[in-house]
């Protein structure tokens, strides 16, 4: 329904995400994470509590399939289960979103809702909504691919303001298949108390926006942390006082004996680290004079081949297919019967080149050895 408050700007008011631009995701019965919870009507958190599988990985039991059934306290989204909230005006910075009851840390505040729409669709829209006079655009970030645009219709969730020093933090959870964003109390949040988060805003280039949050460790504009914010700005400080950008020293008033900050990635050594070279066993094999100690080793190394090759197979068969099935709906992952499959796979791949491994150095330390005259070439070697 339009939000009609005086002094707010009319938009649609949403309680869950608005997916015009594609299909929903429906979860398929594979995709489904079943917790292992069994409720105990005398230990209330036992329903699905922060003890439960789903919770810790932020997954949102499915109805009808949690064991809990109706007990179930991990479908927060689904329910709405919201905290009270109460729209304010705040002095300078618009308007805000207050707690209207105490709030304990870790609780489920409220979820960011709006149009979920791509990365390209929220560059256009943001260049038109400049264009348009409107300065207060609503964009969130979901997902690699894809963005959430409150700015005409959306929950009470896009009026809560920047802080540097918040009391809410973003987090992602998977519910029915889509990735929602939630607003959590970082800490006990008293009734009246505005409700802030890190917007992490990251600054690409065009006007800087001074931050009027009024922390004391505010970075003084939003963005300021990114990497594009700092190549582009500097900060000189001179007893806790900071230059403004109009005030910043020219290239001329800098220190040539300034040290310059050196990269994370700047290291002795090389960028990346070296893949380890594959042991050739029947190389090695050559060398032992027991029999048995060679027939061990090739037949470790033909378990490591076939690991590896159902390995590779697997992939192209079905985790490939899969992850591309899955980017058509603007989401990464995998079934979790092929990513079951996958792990199982990688298992015995690594099981394999742990036997071979062990086996060489067991039979090259307690088997005679052959002289390097006596042993005998690898299958496909020439003769000296």
């Amino acid at each position: 329904m339009d939000q009609q408050i005086e002094g707010v700007r009319v938009y649609i008011h949403i309680n869950k995400n608005d997916f015009s631009y594609r299909e929903h995701i429906k979860q398929e019965e594979d995709d489904i994470t079943i917790c292992e919870c069994k409720y105990n009507a005398n230990d209330p958190d036992s329903a699905c509590g922060e003890r439960c599988l789903n919770v810790l990985t932020s997954i949102e039991c499915t109805p009808h399939y949690c064991p809990c059934s109706v007990h179930c306290k991990n479908q927060r989204f689904q329910k709405h289960e919201y905290a009270k909230t109460k729209l304010f005006r705040t002095e300078g910075r618009g308007w805000g979103l207050l707690a209207n009851e105490d709030i304990k840390a870790g609780r489920f505040i409220i979820e960011y809702c709006g149009e979920v729409i791509s990365w390209n669709e929220a560059r256009e829209r943001s260049l038109a909504y400049a264009s348009q006079g409107i300065n207060d655009a609503y964009i969130i970030s979901l997902n690699a691919r894809e963005c959430i645009d409150a700015t005409k219709s959306g929950s009470q969730a896009r009026f809560i303001n920047h802080s540097c020093e918040p009391n809410c933090e973003t987090r992602k959870w998977s519910v029915l298949g889509e990735v929602r964003i939630g607003i959590f109390a970082m800490r006990d949040i008293s009734i009246g108390m505005e409700l802030t988060y890190d917007y992490n805003f990251q600054w690409y280039g065009g006007a800087k926006v001074r931050c009027l949050c009024g922390a004391t460790s505010c970075c003084g504009f939003l963005g300021a942390k990114s990497r594009g914010f700092q190549e582009d700005t500097d900060v000189w400080e001179d007893i806790d006082e900071r230059c403004s950008l109009e005030d910043k020293p020219s290239s001329s008033m800098r220190p040539e004996s300034m040290p310059k900050k050196r990269s994370k990635n700047n290291h002795n050594g090389p960028s990346r680290p070296l893949n380890g070279e594959q042991v050739d066993a029947k190389f090695v094999a050559q060398f032992l004079a027991s029999k048995e100690a060679q027939e061990e080793i090739l037949k470790y190394e033909e378990q490591r081949e076939e690991a590896s090759s159902h390995l590779h197979s697997l992939y192209k068969d079905e985790v490939e297919p899969s992850i591309k099935k899955k980017a058509i709906y603007g989401v990464d992952g995998v079934p979790t019967s092929v990513a079951e499959k996958w792990i199982r796979a990688s298992c015995m791949k690594l099981k394999a080149e742990f036997n071979l491994h062990s086996s060489i150095i067991r039979n090259i330390a307690c088997t005679p050895q052959r002289a390097p005259d006596e042993a005998k070439p690898s299958e496909g070697e020439p003769k000296p």
